[in-house]
């Protein structure tokens, strides 16, 4: 359902501009926002208000959806100097920018949080995807995630999306938790073993929004270079200054401690089952057989290449491609250097993907 439409003129990269048709939407059934974002031109010539049954082919490239990761928003994908969505949409694709059940217009929408990682897998994203391949009017949708928004396309796409998938890219998402940093493997041990006693069965919610607002206040300290980078989360120097104050005051959200074991559950073995043991996305997912891209960056401590690549080795598609940029978690997306190497390395895969 779309509920607003409006041109606006944005920036792709602080001078570098273009202008777009933008729609708030809004999914039936549980109600989760997205912005979608068309190059006007393409828009007008399809048609600004949405495609019926019947209607020509559509002109975009193809759909694609933007998926957050851990505790943030669509904020990841789009700020006012520099917007990841904007950059795919003048490039010619239909781009769905989501937040995810509990973060930024969906918990305005409803102010139901999230439980469980399932709810991600098996409920908000197929909703997001019907909803995109209908007003779209592409039988298939591509798939884009950071972090935590990797990991729930993997599932997704192999699950409850399974034929609907066009192309598959993650950025930064760790296949197996913990693998290459010992702190990160030891901290993934320590609360899975903490769960299995119940001190946490209440599900606390987790003050990332606070954390957010603490990094952006303090934004010089914590960007000075000798921090404990797993902490803060980027590289010291690889982001814009006015960037990283734009992501810091908008892009960290609300989510609670039952995400968070569910993303750190088992360290470094891959963990990617349902709730109820009745599903195992990672088989399902190594199984999948459609264009894969997945990039790590060296510099990252969340995500190191170690915890990465094991998607791409155990996934048997057989277009299957792996790339590592000098990088933060952060800065895969909005770093200085992505703008020029990892924004074009996902669009000519997805531009292959459409071809």
């Amino acid at each position: 359902m779309i509920l607003r439409t409006e041109i606006v003129e944005q920036s792709i990269d602080f001078d570098q501009r273009a202008t777009f048709v933008k729609q708030v939407v809004m999914t039936p059934g549980q109600p989760i926002g997205m912005v979608r974002k068309r190059r006007r031109d393409l828009a007008e010539a399809e048609g600004i208000k949405g495609r019926l049954a019947g209607d020509p082919p559509p002109v975009t490239r193809g759909a694609v959806l933007l998926i957050h990761g851990f505790a943030q928003n669509r904020y990841t994908w789009h700020l006012p100097s520099r917007s990841f969505s904007c950059y795919l949409a003048e490039r010619g694709w239909d781009v769905y920018n989501v937040d995810l059940r509990g973060a930024g217009r969906s918990q305005r929408f409803d102010a139901k949080r999230p439980e469980v990682l399932d709810e991600y897998i098996l409920e908000d994203i197929p909703a997001c995807a019907r909803e995109v391949q209908r007003l779209s009017g592409h039988s298939k949708v591509a798939l884009v995630g950071h972090s935590m928004g990797g990991l729930v396309s993997y599932c997704s796409a192999a699950t409850a999306l399974k034929g609907s998938v066009q192309a598959l890219a993650t950025l930064g998402s760790p296949y197996r938790f913990g693998a290459g940093r010992a702190f990160l493997k030891a901290l993934a041990w320590v609360l899975e073993t903490t769960r299995l006693t119940g001190a946490f069965d209440r599900n606390l919610d987790l003050p990332t929004r606070l954390v957010g607002r603490h990094l952006h206040r303090r934004r010089a300290l914590w960007n000075l270079p000798f921090l404990p980078t797993p902490i803060r989360g980027w590289r010291s120097g690889n982001v814009n200054d006015q960037v990283l104050d734009e992501y810091l005051a908008r892009a960290f959200d609300r989510t609670n401690l039952q995400i968070a074991f569910d993303i750190l559950a088992g360290g470094d073995r891959v963990a990617l089952r349902s709730r109820d043991g009745s599903m195992d996305y990672g088989r399902a997912f190594e199984a999948l057989r459609v264009p894969l891209l997945v990039i790590a960056g060296d510099r990252d401590d969340l995500a190191p290449p170690e915890s990465v690549r094991p998607a791409y080795d155990m996934s048997r598609s057989p277009e299957k491609h792996y790339r590592v940029f000098p990088v933060g978690h952060m800065d895969l997306v909005v770093g200085d250097d992505a703008t020029t190497t990892i924004w074009p390395t996902v669009g000519d895969f997805l531009d292959r993907s459409a071809a």
